[in-house]
């Protein structure tokens, strides 16, 4: 079964920042996890294009215009896009996200006519295809194409807008326009107006012309007409957009999602980026309380002395929409969790020993009280392994999955001849292993996520003692020439009995376990009908889970109700 794509153009009003990155890499993973290949299209940051133009007027050759006039000013100008496609990228890999830069080159996406206003003639669509295959997600830059001669040529205004429609329907994937709006409107949102504001579900092209002009670059807009190509308008983060096509239906009344109110208990290297990226959505979160146990260490790191409180009474107090767990031990967090839950507050988790602890009394727990139990974050990092279990769950045959990101990195700089000790050091200097590593090298950490996998995708819970576990103690005796030794996790039910295990193996450098490399965590489902799917990611690291936490809470906020 082919994997859905899905193409998003970042126009330069959502790219206005280097922190804006940030932001975009997020809205691919929420794409991304829910089964996607993303195509990520991207225009030039903010007022890029003019600065590049400003340089261009004052060296070159008299007489050139912004629309021309010298014939090496694309190679130039492009510039603006390709940057911003590799700023792109960088903030998917450090989130984790699997990401691959592509050019215009690369793809054969071709152009003929005027070199700063070409008209599209072509791409390779089965190159692109590959690259989504061998990689998930293919970041390129808009507005920018090769003409006559093999020289760079450009898309005229709007050029990343028509670049990423024009990729969509060669590839007959789905296009989302993200902009610093979340539709469609019948006037222009920041106009000032005592009348409500009223947003359209469906928005023909001419309506679009119309209401909205300035939103959409009007060759992009016309080449959508033509082909009778239907798109949508959105913007970051929001499930809310806009369906450009035919047809228009009536506006009806805008609304925001409320701003959710958020109890945490944990401050540690996940914990401390869950603050970061929180704060960075102050529109959408509040974090009213934090339990720790030592209030004096975070005060002198900074972190505001009022909201932190070493009694979990102050949490359920600050009465919180949602309760997030990015502590480590068992307890108080399973009981915290389960108690949050009978009080009909979401939580969030990335404790995978809690949860697996709890298992399906805690989901129990969130079907009667109707608050969401989300836990992506607790297994795969930025690989999206739990998501997979619950889309497929009743058609899963079996999952190999490397679980562990700390051990595979330990594993990769081991088999380069480092010790066991020098390997862990550099683990736990990067932040991927825990002063305290035992969790990870003997097999605990990754035997809760086994349980996790085997309670979502195969709906069976099992306790610690059935996961047979093979510790880096065997590491040498395990190693075979020309071969990689990876510590698989395995969940199968494919004989008509459910095994799980962590074993090391010794693979061939072929394999596509044994092909992630660092930190990167890869997955393989083996589906009943005989389909298979692999997923990439990081699986250790602050920022991975990190994501996985703020994809929670989006998916969260955008069920809410409104304010």
């Amino acid at each position: 079964m082919p994997v859905p794509t899905l193409v998003l153009n970042f126009g330069h009003s959502v790219l206005r920042s280097l922190s804006d990155y940030t932001d975009a890499a997020s809205e691919i993973y929420r794409h991304y996890r829910m089964g996607q290949n993303i195509v990520a299209v991207t225009s030039a940051q903010g007022d890029q294009t003019d600065v590049l133009l400003a340089e261009a007027r004052r060296i070159g050759p008299e007489g050139m215009s912004d629309g021309g006039g010298a014939s090496n000013l694309p190679e130039l100008l492009q510039l603006g896009e390709r940057r911003s496609a590799a700023l792109l990228a960088l903030a998917l890999e450090r989130i984790g996200a699997p990401a691959f830069v592509r050019q215009a080159r690369d793809l054969g996406l071709t152009a003929m006519g005027d070199p700063m206003n070409a008209e599209l003639t072509g791409l390779n669509s089965g190159q692109l295809m590959q690259d989504l295959k061998d990689h998930d997600i293919v970041v390129m830059p808009g507005f920018v194409a090769i003409g006559d001669k093999d020289r760079a040529v450009l898309l005229g205004q709007g050029g990343s807008d028509l670049t990423a429609l024009y990729v969509a329907d060669q590839l007959g994937a789905p296009a989302l326009l993200l902009k610093d709006v979340d539709g469609v409107y019948d006037r222009d949102p920041k106009e000032r107006s005592d009348a409500p504001l009223r947003r359209y579900e469906r928005v023909s092209y001419a309506d679009v012309r119309r209401k909205a002009g300035p939103l959409i670059a009007s060759r992009a807009l016309d080449y959508a007409e033509g082909v009778g190509q239907r798109f949508r308008i959105g913007t970051p983060g929001s499930a809310i957009s806009t369906q450009v096509g035919d047809v228009s239906d009536p506006p009806v009344a805008a609304s925001r999602p409320r701003k959710l109110r958020i109890a945490m208990m944990g401050l540690g290297i996940v914990g401390g980026g869950v603050w970061r990226r929180v704060a960075d959505h102050a529109d959408r979160f509040e974090i009213v309380r934090v339990m720790v146990r030592s209030p004096e260490k975070y005060i002198d790191q900074g972190y505001p002395e009022a909201i932190l409180t070493t009694d979990a009474a102050d949490l359920f107090a600050a009465e919180p929409d949602i309760f997030i767990d990015v502590s480590g031990p068992i307890e108080p967090a399973l009981g915290l969790t389960r108690d949050m839950l009978s009080r009909g507050v979401h939580v969030v988790s990335a404790n995978k020993q809690a949860i697996a602890a709890g298992g399906q009394d805690l989901l129990d727990h969130s079907a009667a009280s109707q608050a969401r139990l989300l836990f992506s974050s607790a297994a795969g990092g930025g690989m999206p392994v739990l998501e997979m279990c619950l889309r497929e769950r009743g058609r899963i045959a079996r999952v190999e999955a490397l679980l562990n990101g700390t051990t595979n990195f330990m594993l990769g700089e081991m088999d380069g001849g480092m010790s066991y000790a020098d390997a862990l050091q550099i683990a736990q200097d990067r932040g991927y292993a825990e002063a305290d590593p035992t969790a990870d090298v003997d097999g605990h950490d990754a035997a809760a996520k086994i349980r996790l996998v085997s309670l979502l995708g195969f709906g069976k819970q099992i306790s610690p003692n059935q996961i047979e576990r093979d510790t880096l103690a065997l590491v040498d005796a395990r190693k075979k020439p020309g071969t990689v030794l990876k510590r698989v996790a395995r969940v199968s039910a494919d004989t008509g009995e459910l095994i799980a295990d962590l074993r090391l193996r010794a693979l061939s450098p072929n394999n596509f376990l044994a092909k992630a490399d660092g930190e990167d965590a890869h997955a393989v489902f083996d589906f009943t009908d005989g389909d298979r799917y692999v997923i990439r990611g990081k699986g250790a690291g602050r920022w991975p889970t990190t994501e996985a936490v703020l994809a929670d809470l989006y998916d969260l906020s955008n069920e809410t109700g409104p304010a």
